[in-house]
């Protein structure tokens, strides 16, 4: 019995952590079906924005959690070239995601956003979206990805002179500033949250992935304080979803939950988020058998061609919105987990054509 259930467990220590990808392509998919909207019986795995922890978390704790990981493997140098690489790439993306979609506004066609206001100057916009300081059709949260990469490079330069605890003590400070005094640490780039609270995840991610191997080794020389930890973090995860589902703390709910609350990453929801990120990890680690042969086949591939997935569901919306009645037509929730399904396989199936064209031209 337990020989079987340590099959479920995953146990490859080689190579890309399929872990990783896994989680980040749920996030994908959670944050794609909240964005597309209409009814759907999905939102039982995404919260529909109304839980202690959304996709957006994720995502950026996992970007963060990547960054690191690479950069432990590298030289300081390289880590930076690399950063520099994929900073032009997200705000290329940024930048066409602002432009392209206002122009499909101007054409008339609906978008994600509401309309693009016609009465703006063109020009002054433009120049906006170029400095980030304006952003459209969710072109802001690459915004803030942005941001927070152009940092990155002190925090590995720290991070290769062993002084990690510096870059968390200086995200932590920041972090009490956005609760304390708001105003004094605002960003001058346009985005739908608040970039001094949320940077702790992208940093505490950078951070624990850096030194990924020594936690790891730490946690290994400890087996029964490792798996007792993780079976209480599952078991409170759980119950709190259940005290959410049943409402039997409003209090909690009320402290977490809303926009302001989420915008603000106000600290009884960060340690909210803190607990589900490690739930998620656990119970993706310990169930992984039964996760990666039931749905890997599809998330994965979302979570490693994550700028693309990303950009992907804010192009599906186009012909979604625009040649149905999508909102009236999804009032069916039938009917409207088949649209989202539907749009979520155009972007896996987009993936996976991409990938076998370039094994044919790299083998000629």
């Amino acid at each position: 019995m337990v020989s079987w259930l340590q099959s479920w467990v995953y146990s490859s220590h080689t190579g890309r952590d399929l872990r990783i990808d896994w989680l980040r392509g749920f996030c994908l998919f959670a944050m794609a079906i909240d964005h597309i909207g209409g009814e759907s019986f999905l939102y039982v795995f995404s919260g529909r924005l109304n839980f202690y922890i959304s996709a957006a978390e994720g995502f950026y704790f996992i970007s963060g959690l990547t960054l690191g990981i690479l950069a432990s493997r590298q030289t300081l140098l390289q880590s930076i070239e690399r950063i520099f690489s994929r900073l032009l790439v997200l705000y290329r993306t940024a930048v066409l995601i602002a432009l392209g979609f206002m122009a499909l506004s101007l054409l008339g066609l609906k978008v994600w956003y509401d309309p693009w206001d016609k009465e703006q100057n063109l020009l002054e916009f433009v120049a906006g979206v170029l400095t980030l300081q304006n952003g459209y059709n969710g072109s802001e949260i690459l915004g803030l990805y942005i941001l927070y990469m152009l940092f990155a490079p002190l925090a590995f330069w720290l991070l290769h002179r062993k002084q990690g605890w510096l870059v968390l003590l200086v995200s932590g400070a920041v972090y009490v500033f956005s609760q304390v005094v708001p105003d004094v640490v605002g960003a001058p780039i346009a985005s739908i949250f608040t970039a001094a609270a949320w940077q702790i995840l992208f940093f505490a991610g950078l951070v624990v992935g850096f030194h990924r191997l020594e936690l790891a080794q730490f946690w290994a020389q400890r087996p029964w304080l490792r798996n007792g930890l993780g079976v209480g973090i599952l078991l409170l995860a759980v119950a709190l979803m259940v005290v959410h589902a049943q409402g039997w703390l409003p209090w909690l709910d009320q402290a977490v939950l809303g926009d302001e609350h989420t915008a603000a990453m106000v600290w009884p929801r960060l340690l909210l988020v803190v607990l589900y990120l490690q739930a998620f990890y656990i119970f993706t680690t310990w169930c992984w058998l039964l996760l990666n042969r039931g749905v890997g086949w599809f998330l994965i591939p979302l979570g490693s061609a994550s700028l693309w997935t990303f950009t992907g569901h804010l192009m599906v919306m186009v012909p979604l919105y625009n040649l149905l009645d999508y909102w009236k037509v999804t009032q069916n929730p039938w009917l409207g987990t088949g649209l989202q399904l539907l749009a979520l396989l155009a972007i896996w199936a987009s993936i996976q054509l991409y990938r076998r064209w370039q094994k044919v031209r790299a083998t000629g």
